[in-house]
């Protein structure tokens, strides 16, 4: 194993803060600032001309995330949020029956339902499968997905729970009903290893402010290279068209690849933000990462049991992401609690506390807010 707690003068609130919520907004990067400064100094010495930097850089930012997850060079680009990339995805789709299905799980994060079930609007059928937030209706799901099913939408890894989905068998039952299928991949970009083209997915969606450490307004797109040059977003921007600088009326004609998918003016303060986070997981290594959160995660496991808590969090190393969700009574006071106390943890409705460590934490702080919340128990009463 290598020496990961190195990294940990490159985090500077880790000085200050014992800082478990990596799968809610991973720890900022010392060079961040100069990276800032870097764009910052473009723009205020080449005004317009800045841009012959900031478009390319684009492509190279993306081209950092493509190497995380083993996808092919040029199949990947930058945009704000998931929101953006669905919402491009979605807009190349048309719902006429009989495939006008979209089929997707209860416990979705809201971005992804909210955009769904807009589709209704527009003709699309929207089976939403499974009751429980907490639980993967994986049998459920895969039996959903039929002839009439258009496309399928997936998370990697649960937001609330950590629970790791086995993705393969749902694209290939997709792919036998000539279904395409978007992969949610938000919580396990930089935290579970995997190569994008085994998986088979058509599409992945994702952002930076978590396992990343990229920080908020970088988002990013892939589409399989086989297939990107069929679709025809109508959510398109100036950037979208092959010649963005010729202003010219339209119809569009599209970029090739996956600049069609750019949409609107690049978000460029946070890409070059994002990319000190996507520099440090390329370098440590997700197969690094992804075994110290095989110990940490069985270590607040194991210590959340002992101490008579509630675990959310799916037992098997092979069925859970990065993070323990840990429930408690009073357990969103407790989470006030312990973040005045210096211990950063979040909380969500119906699932508890949330704990995250990365790969520069130490076994010591995931013991360290197991005790102290064992401490805090009778603080909050009992009473939620």
């Amino acid at each position: 194993m290598p020496d990961l707690l190195s990294w940990r003068q490159r985090f500077p609130i880790l000085s200050a803060k014992t800082y478990l919520i990596n799968n809610s907004l991973g720890a900022m990067p010392d060079s961040v600032p100069t990276a800032l400064a870097e764009y910052t100094q473009l723009w205020a010495q080449e005004g317009v001309v800045a841009w012959d930097t900031w478009v390319p850089e684009v492509a190279n930012v993306a081209a950092i995330l493509e190497d995380i997850i083993h996808a092919p060079r040029g199949s990947m680009t930058m945009c704000q949020n998931v929101t953006n990339a669905l919402a491009e995805i979605l807009s190349c789709l048309e719902y006429e029956p009989p495939r006008n299905r979209i089929v997707l799980c209860a416990g979705e994060f809201p971005t992804v339902e909210y955009l769904v079930d807009g589709q209704r609007a527009l003709g699309a059928e929207v089976v939403r499968v499974g009751s429980d937030p907490l639980s993967f209706p994986f049998e459920e799901l895969h039996a959903a997905i039929d002839h009439r099913t258009l496309l399928v939408v997936v998370s990697h890894v649960l937001f609330r729970t950590g629970e790791l989905v086995d993705v393969r068998p749902l694209v290939e039952r997709a792919h036998e009903h000539g279904a395409l299928v978007v992969l949610d991949a938000y919580q396990s970009m930089g935290a579970v290893p995997f190569d994008v083209r085994e998986l088979g997915v058509d599409f992945l969606v994702g952002g930076s402010v978590k396992w990343l450490c990229g920080g908020p307004g970088a988002g990013y797109l892939y589409v399989r290279p086989d297939l990107v040059d069929r679709l025809e977003p109508r959510m398109a921007g100036w950037f979208s068209h092959a010649r963005p600088f010729g202003f010219e009326p339209p119809p569009i004609t599209f970029a090739p690849g996956i600049g069609r998918f750019v949409g609107g003016t690049p978000n460029m303060p946070a890409y070059y933000q994002a990319r000190e986070g996507y520099r440090i997981i390329r370098e440590v290594g997700v197969e690094a990462i992804r075994e110290r959160a095989r110990h940490q995660t069985q270590v607040l496991i194991d210590g959340a049991l002992e101490r008579g808590f509630v675990v959310r969090t799916p037992l098997e190393f092979d069925r859970r992401g990065n993070h323990v969700t840990i429930d408690l009574p009073g357990a969103e006071r407790v989470k006030d609690e312990l973040i005045r106390r210096g211990f950063v943890v979040d909380y969500r409705p119906g699932a508890g506390i949330r704990v995250a460590p990365h790969f520069y934490n130490t076994d010591d702080e995931c013991v360290a807010v197991l005790d102290e919340m064992a401490n805090m128990r009778d603080v909050a009463g009992g009473q939620e």
